[in-house]
């Protein structure tokens, strides 16, 4: 079985070496371990590029099965584990941002209090990670905004519990904060980009080339740029009530854009888990409650 989740983490990273770095091991025991698997099937597993790797179709045939079948794996070891008295029960969730620093830790804290037994295990992670980890069993549940680019291997639903646009945000010292402020005079300004698309933001910025100050890959790391500087920052109205603690205020745009929906996004079967379905509940409960700005 350490072959064949091997196998998996190469074929959902494309790269033998960041699936090194991830397994902890070194890149020639990986490439090692998927000739050994190669060669017991008697087919190539992977084309090699100049990126990284893609699954053949021989790969790809085994890895339809192997996400289906150590998932199932695991479920029955730490069945069996918990039975034993030997562990507890793990809920694992990939989340966004915006749920991992401000809706979940509420729902989380409360969930402990009522559940000793369980553990609930949050990592921030992107869009594809989140995606791929409900694809392959890594994530019992994610949350975030859905993004159709990246099309699941299986059904996958996505249950919207809030809706969110983008603001722009400021120190609270910052000569733009709270006016309002025009799209050229926005333009002038130098920009955080807080691990997104350069090009994202709130309604007329949307699409228009800015200059970048810094690009970090979280939103706190971010933050923490913003405090005391000239910058201004994208990111999403729940962060409101958050970032307010930092002494970061709105910059006054007018008109926020599309607004999102984002919720819980789970495989079918993940529901076949009670303590699943009553985490979503605590969560459906949990969110009207908090200070999230709403949009019609």
């Amino acid at each position: 079985m350490r072959e064949l989740r091997q196998f998996v983490e190469v074929a959902s990273r494309r790269s033998i070496s960041a699936a090194a770095k991830h397994l902890n091991i070194s890149q020639p025991a990986l490439s090692r371990a998927i000739r050994k698997l190669e060669e017991s099937y008697g087919a190539p597993l992977f084309v090699r590029n100049g990126a990284g790797v893609e699954l053949s179709p021989f790969g790809t045939a085994l890895y339809s099965r192997a996400v289906r079948i150590l998932p199932a794996l695991d479920e029955a070891r730490e069945e069996i584990a918990q039975l034993q008295g030997r562990s507890r029960a793990v809920i694992r969730i990939a989340a966004g941002d915006l749920w991992g620093l401000v809706i979940l830790p509420e729902v989380t804290r409360q969930f402990a209090r009522t559940h000793p037994h369980i553990v609930v295990h949050v990592e921030i992670a992107d869009e594809a990670r989140r995606l791929e980890g409900l694809r392959n069993g890594s994530y019992d549940l994610a949350f975030g905004t859905p993004a159709p680019r990246f099309e699941p291997a299986a059904p996958i639903q996505f249950e919207p519990l809030t809706r969110q646009a983008t603001f722009v945000y400021c120190d609270a010292g910052h000569a733009l904060a709270g006016a309002a402020v025009s799209a050229e005079d926005l333009l002038r300004q130098r920009w955080i980009s807080p691990g997104f698309e350069d090009d994202a933001g709130p309604g007329y910025l949307g699409g228009h080339p800015r200059d970048f100050a810094a690009r970090v890959d979280s939103i706190m790391h971010a933050v923490l740029l913003l405090r005391s500087s000239p910058f201004l920052m994208s990111a999403s109205s729940g962060f409101l009530s958050l970032f307010g603690e930092f002494g970061i205020a709105t910059v006054g745009i007018g008109d926020p854009g599309p607004v999102q929906q984002s919720g819980a996004i789970y495989a079918t079967r993940s529901l076949d888990k009670a303590i699943l379905r009553e985490f979503l509940r605590r969560v459906r409960e949990c969110v009207p409650r908090l200070a999230l700005p709403d949009f019609p």
